[in-house]
C-alpha cells in the first residue's frame, strides 16, 4: 500500500516537472515571438507611440481644462471638493460633459491600440506598414466603436484593463486610479478586504477570458460582442497559459526597466566622472537619481506599451490554426493608405499650427517652471508605522528619531470626553477587541494592547491621547497636522481638541485637518487664528478659494504643477498623502509641493536627496515623463 502511494506521488511528481519545462520553453517561445514582431516595425511602432502621448497628452489637457471649467460654471462655483460634490453630480449637465471626456480619452486610447496591433499584426504575416496605416487602422476602429452595438468597448478599455495591472494592456490617457484612502479602507477592513479581493479575481478572469477581443474588433469586421464571443472560444483551454505568460510579462517587464535605466546612468556617470573627476559615494548618488527617473519614466511610457501589444499579438495567433491566419484579418488592413500630395500638406500644417498653438498656451501658463524648487518636508503618516505601530508613542518616537519635521493623527473622544489617537472609530483591527472608542471610557481603552500583532519590542504599547503626543512634539520641535475622525454627535469634540491643543503650548505648531468640512468650519468659528487645512480626495479647479482651509492637504494623485502654483500664489501650502513610492517623489519635488505625507518615511527622505531641484527644461521633463507614464496602465 505505501508503495503504491508512493509511486503515485512520484508520478505526480515527474508529471508536474515536465508540464513546468514545457510551460517555460512555450514563455521563452513567446519572448522569442514578441522579439520577432518588434524587429519587423520598431521604428513605426515607437514613432506612433510618441505621436499618441504627445497627442494624448496635450488634447487631454485642454480638454479637461475646458470641461471642468464648463462643469464648474454650470454649477456656480469655481472649485470641486468633496463639499459640493454631490450636488454637482446630480446636476445632468456635469453627468453628461464629465461622460463626454470619459469617451474622448477612450477613444484615444482605443485609436493606439488598434494602431499597434495593426502594425503587429502585419508583420506577423510578413507585411510591411507605415506610419499612415496605423493612423489608418486607428481612424477605422474609432468610427467602428462609435455604433451603438459596440459601446460595449468603452467599458472594456476604460475600466477593466486599467484597473487590473497583472495584465498591463491599455493605454489611457485619463487616470483610472483608486486613491489611497480607498486602499487603505480595503485594506484596514476584512470584509472589504476579501470582497476586493473576489472582485478583482473575477475581473482578471473575464479579462483573460475576452482578452483577443480587441485583436478581432480591431482586425475583423465583427462587433464587439460578437468578437467577444470569438475571443473566448480562441482562448478557451488557454486561459491559465495566457495569465501567466502576462504576469511573467509584467514581471520581467519591470526588472528590465529598472535595470536598465539605472545601469545605463551609472555607466554614464562613471564614464563623465573619468573627465570631469567626480569623487565621493554621496556625491554620484545625488547625480543618477533623477536621470534614472527620467529614463525609467520614458521606458515605461514609450518601449512597455510596444511590448506588451506584441504580446498580446503573439499570443492572439499562437491559438489561430494556420488556415484561418490571413482570414483573421479584414481586407480593409491590406489597403494601401495613398495620401494626395495636397491632404498630406494641409495635414502637415493644420498639425504645425495646433502644436505651435499649444506651445504658445502652455508657455505662457507654465512659464513658473523656470524656476527651481524647495526640498519639500517629509510628514510621517499615523507615526513611522512601516517600523512601528500606527498612531502610537513608538511610532511618534521614530519619527522625532529621524529628525522629520511633520507628522500626522487621527483623533476620536472618549465617552467620558478624553481626545485619544486612533484611525478607525474603533479599536478592533489594532488591537483585537471590540470596543468603540466614542462608547468606552479611557480606562477602558488603556486595557488593550495594540503591538501584539507587529514584531519587535511593542508588548506593552497603549492607545495614547492627544495630550502625550503634543507633549512629545513640543518638546522635540514637530509640526502636528490633526485629522478630525469623532463622531457628529460627539458633544464639544472640536472645544476639547481646541483644549488639549492649548494647554499643551502647541497652537502654533498643528495644522487641524478634516475629510468633513464642516467640521474645519466649526474649529475657525471655536478659534479663527489657528491653521487647518481642508483634507481632500478630490481637488479640482480654484481651492485657494476654500473658505475656511488655510492650506490644503490633497490625495497625491491630484497635485498638478499648476494647482501648486496658483496656492503659493495666495499664499498657502499644499501637503499631499500617502506617498510610498519613489518613482512619484520626483513629480512632486517637480509641481512645487510643500509636505509629503507618508507611511515609509525613510523611504521617502531618501528618495528626496536623490531627485532634481532645478528649474528650466529639467522640471519640465520631469513633469512631462510622469504624465507620459501615467497614461500607461
Amino acid at each position: 500500500m505505501f508503495k503504491l502511494i508512493k509511486d503515485y506521488y512520484s508520478d505526480k511528481k515527474i508529471y508536474l516537472k515536465k508540464r513546468i519545462r514545457e510551460y517555460f520553453q512555450d514563455f521563452f517561445q513567446f519572448i522569442k515571438d514578441i522579439v520577432f514582431l518588434l524587429s519587423g516595425s520598431y521604428k513605426q511602432v515607437l514613432i506612433f507611440i510618441l505621436f499618441c502621448s504627445i497627442f494624448a497628452m496635450i488634447t487631454m489637457h485642454f480638454f479637461k481644462y475646458y470641461i471642468y471649467e464648463l462643469i464648474m460654471k454650470i454649477n456656480n462655483t469655481t472649485y470641486i471638493t468633496p463639499y459640493n460634490l454631490k450636488e454637482i453630480i446630480r446636476n445632468p449637465g456635469s453627468f453628461l460633459l464629465f461622460g463626454f471626456l470619459v469617451i474622448i480619452s477612450t477613444f484615444i486610447s482605443l485609436f493606439e491600440i488598434a494602431g499597434l496591433l495593426h502594425a503587429f499584426s502585419m508583420a506577423q504575416i510578413g507585411r510591411n506598414t507605415d506610419l499612415g496605416s496605423m493612423i489608418a487602422a486607428g481612424g477605422r476602429t474609432c468610427v467602428k466603436a462609435l455604433n451603438p452595438r459596440n459601446w460595449l468597448v468603452i467599458l472594456f478599455i476604460m475600466v477593466l484593463f486599467p484597473l487590473t495591472r497583472t495584465i498591463s494592456i491599455s493605454n489611457t490617457p485619463y487616470k483610472l486610479i483608486v486613491p489611497g484612502f480607498v486602499t487603505q479602507i480595503i485594506d484596514y477592513t476584512s470584509l472589504y478586504s476579501k470582497l476586493y479581493r473576489i472582485f478583482y479575481f473575477v475581473l482578471l478572469c473575464v479579462i483573460v477570458m475576452f482578452i483577443f477581443a480587441i485583436n478581432i474588433f480591431v482586425l475583423q469586421k465583427s462587433d464587439f460582442i460578437k468578437s467577444c464571443d470569438r475571443s473566448r472560444r480562441l482562448g478557451k483551454g488557454h486561459y491559465l497559459e495566457i495569465f501567466l505568460n502576462f504576469v511573467l510579462l509584467t514581471v520581467l517587464m519591470n526588472f528590465l526597466i529598472n535595470s536598465v535605466s539605472s545601469a545605463a546612468v551609472i555607466n554614464f556617470r562613471e564614464l563623465i566622472s573619468m573627465f570631469q573627476k567626480y569623487s565621493g559615494v554621496v556625491s554620484k548618488s545625488a547625480e543618477i537619481g533623477n536621470p534614472t527617473y527620467v529614463l525609467r519614466q520614458i521606458l515605461k511610457s514609450i518601449f512597455a506599451p510596444a511590448i506588451y501589444h506584441a504580446g498580446l499579438t503573439a499570443l492572439f495567433y499562437r491559438y489561430i490554426e494556420e488556415k484561418d491566419l490571413m482570414r483573421s484579418i479584414s481586407a480593409d488592413t491590406f489597403k494601401s493608405v495613398a495620401i494626395p500630395e495636397m491632404v498630406r500638406i494641409f495635414a502637415i500644417t493644420v498639425i504645425i499650427f495646433i502644436f505651435q498653438v499649444s506651445i504658445i498656451h502652455l508657455i505662457s501658463e507654465y512659464i513658473f517652471l523656470i524656476y527651481p524648487v524647495d526640498m519639500p518636508l517629509v510628514c510621517a503618516h499615523r507615526g513611522d508605522n512601516v517600523n512601528a505601530p500606527e498612531n502610537t508613542m513608538p511610532a511618534f518616537e521614530l519619527a522625532v528619531y529621524e529628525n522629520l519635521e511633520w507628522i500626522e493623527l487621527d483623533v476620536h473622544q472618549t465617552a467620558d470626553n478624553v481626545i485619544v489617537i486612533s484611525h478607525d472609530p474603533d479599536i478592533e483591527r489594532t488591537t483585537g477587541a471590540k470596543k468603540i472608542i466614542r462608547n468606552s471610557t479611557y480606562e477602558e481603552l488603556h486595557k488593550e494592547n495594540m503591538g501584539n500583532w507587529m514584531p519587535g519590542n511593542f508588548e506593552d504599547v497603549k492607545v495614547p491621547t492627544l495630550k502625550e503626543v503634543l507633549d512629545l512634539a513640543y518638546q522635540n520641535g514637530l509640526n502636528v497636522q490633526i485629522e478630525l475622525k469623532g463622531n457628529k454627535n460627539d458633544v464639544n469634540f472640536e472645544e476639547n481638541v481646541l483644549k488639549v491643543i492649548n494647554e499643551t503650548g502647541m497652537h502654533d505648531q498643528v495644522m487641524i485637518i478634516a475629510l468633513d468640512y464642516t467640521r474645519l468650519m466649526r474649529i475657525k468659528q471655536l478659534d479663527p487664528d489657528i491653521l487647518c487645512g481642508y483634507c481632500m480626495a478630490i481637488a479640482l479647479g480654484d481651492l485657494e478659494d476654500i473658505e475656511y482651509s488655510d492650506n490644503i492637504s490633497i490625495e497625491e494623485n491630484n497635485v498638478t504643477p499648476e494647482l501648486v502654483y496658483r496656492m503659493h500664489k495666495n499664499g498657502k501650502k499644499v501637503f499631499c498623502w500617502t506617498v510610498d513610492s519613489e518613482d512619484t517623489v520626483q513629480y512632486l519635488v517637480s509641481c512645487g509641493v510643500d509636505v509629503i505625507g507618508t507611511d515609509n518615511p525613510l523611504l521617502i527622505s531618501s528618495a528626496l536627496d536623490k531627485v532634481s531641484y532645478k528649474g528650466g527644461l529639467s522640471r519640465v521633463l520631469n513633469i512631462m515623463m510622469h504624465t507620459f507614464a501615467s497614461m500607461d496602465k
